[in-house]
């Protein structure tokens, strides 16, 4: 008897469970609330229908679970391209599966556990006698007389038990068709297993194969600090080089000069430049005034006094300006200036030389402050290194073609089991589903209950 329903990502449920009580349980309530999907949600379990849109929108399978008195708890799972039951033993921990139905669409052990099958009649119409809807109500209330009447005929013990008798002849018929047909598929898997013969080499080279990978890795991650360290040896090698040749050219300078102040030096050179200007105005002054005769001695009188006065003082502005004039004409070209260009470049010469004592001193208090450059260690260990790295990445480029090849075969293989697998559909041993995945992963388990119904044990 079902004592609880729980439908989960059923149509219009996202998940909803119901109690039901003893005897007759009808739903009743509005339009649209999901009474004909939970009466729908059983038939599925009883049935297994085909269409899969019973799943709810957004979710990936749907699940209908009835909880029986007996304490097993009976699930329909339905997905977007398969259908399955699970059945929950009390005291177990983990529901046994039913996969790959046949045309059936119902596990035998599901019928014998919820007891809803329809009722045959004679005119070829089955009666569900256990689920009725608004649709299609329970027990014959849509049927027409003569059907009832059929129905009530047919339940007396002699036609009971021609029916049962019937029954088992047609069950009996099935089950040795079964029967050879799972003795083929047994051979079947037989020749199928012997193909599989290779898979435990085919773990040692993945084995091996890995422990390959591995030591590649490890390989890899040491190769960029061999060449951090390379690359650092270069840099220091470098610096001692340039540091060495800054060295050398500092030892081959001499000491600079000492530098005379040049302002007494450009104060004579003033001085003489004056000294020959005046001496120059002085020989043109005493030329001029010696063509003159002395001047006659004037009488003492007022008068005359007073215009020779004048005439004097006109002649000598007259003779000023001869004179002026004179010493203008006469006057030798100016002296030509000394030539300084060898001043010049003495001066620049001095600028130099002090520009260079400075970086010659900024050099010295620079090369004070270093220390003793590192002695270069020896390379011959460095060199070995080398060569055995080249030897490890031609090993590893020999080992990554021998796991490349091996993985091309080990895919082959995997397509090939993949591809066997799923024509078996089934385990042989314990009767359960067989996946690819799990199969070669080595997390198929097999369910020793099953296993024992599978082989009659």
């Amino acid at each position: 008897m079902i004592e609880r329903i729980i439908v989960e990502n059923f149509m219009a449920h996202e998940r909803t469970e119901l109690e039901l009580g003893p005897g007759v349980t009808a739903l009743t309530g509005p339009n649209n609330t999901g009474k004909s999907a939970l009466v729908e949600a059983l038939r599925c379990v009883a049935e297994n229908p085909t269409p899969s849109h019973y799943i709810r929108h957004g979710a990936k399978e749907a699940r209908v679970t009835v909880v029986l008195s007996d304490g097993h708890r009976v699930t329909w799972i339905r997905k977007k391209a398969s259908a399955g039951y699970e059945i929950l033993a009390p005291g177990s921990e983990e529901p046994e599966s039913f996969w790959k139905l046949g045309r059936s669409g119902v596990p035998e052990e599901v019928r014998s556990l919820l007891r809803m099958n329809r009722v045959d009649l004679d005119d070829g119409n089955p009666v569900d006698v256990h689920i009725g809807d608004q649709r299609e109500p329970v027990f014959l209330l849509n049927r027409p007389d003569r059907a009832v009447a059929d129905f009530l005929a047919s339940s007396s013990e002699g036609a009971h038990l021609l029916s049962m008798q019937g029954a088992l002849k047609r069950r009996t018929l099935e089950a040795r068709r079964e029967s050879a047909g799972r003795e083929a598929r047994l051979r079947d898997i037989e020749a199928e297993l012997d193909a599989l013969a290779p898979l435990p080499d085919i773990h040692l080279m993945m084995e091996t194969a890995g422990e390959l990978e591995q030591r590649s890795q490890a390989l890899s991650r040491e190769i960029p600090a061999l060449e951090r360290l390379i690359a650092e040896r270069d840099t220091l090698k470098r610096e001692l080089d340039r540091a060495n040749r800054e060295r050398g050219l500092l030892e081959q300078l001499g000491e600079p000069a000492a530098l005379e102040p040049l302002h007494p030096l450009r104060s004579l050179i003033d001085e003489q430049l004056d000294l020959r200007h005046r001496s120059a105005f002085a020989a043109a002054y005493a030329e001029t005034l010696d063509p003159l005769a002395e001047p006659p001695t004037p009488t003492d009188t007022a008068g005359i006094r007073a215009v020779m006065d004048e005439l004097i003082r006109t002649g000598a502005e007259l003779e000023a300006a001869r004179t002026t004039s004179s010493a203008l004409a006469d006057l030798a070209p100016p002296p030509q200036v000394e030539e300084l260009s060898a001043l010049s470049k003495m001066a620049e010469e001095l600028t130099s030389y002090s520009s260079q004592m400075q970086i010659l001193n900024e050099y010295a208090t620079t090369a004070s402050a270093l220390r003793e450059p590192p002695q270069p260690e020896d390379e011959s260990a460095l060199a070995g290194l080398l060569t055995e790295l080249g030897e490890v990445r031609k090993g590893m480029e020999r080992e990554e073609k021998a796991l490349e090849a091996t993985r091309r075969d080990l895919m082959g293989h995997a397509t090939y089991l993949r591809e066997r697998l799923e024509a078996i559909g089934r385990c042989p041993t314990c009767g359960g589903e067989l996946e690819s995945g799990e199969f070669l992963g080595g997390e198929h388990a097999h369910e020793s209950g099953a296993a024992e119904d599978a082989h009659g044990y």
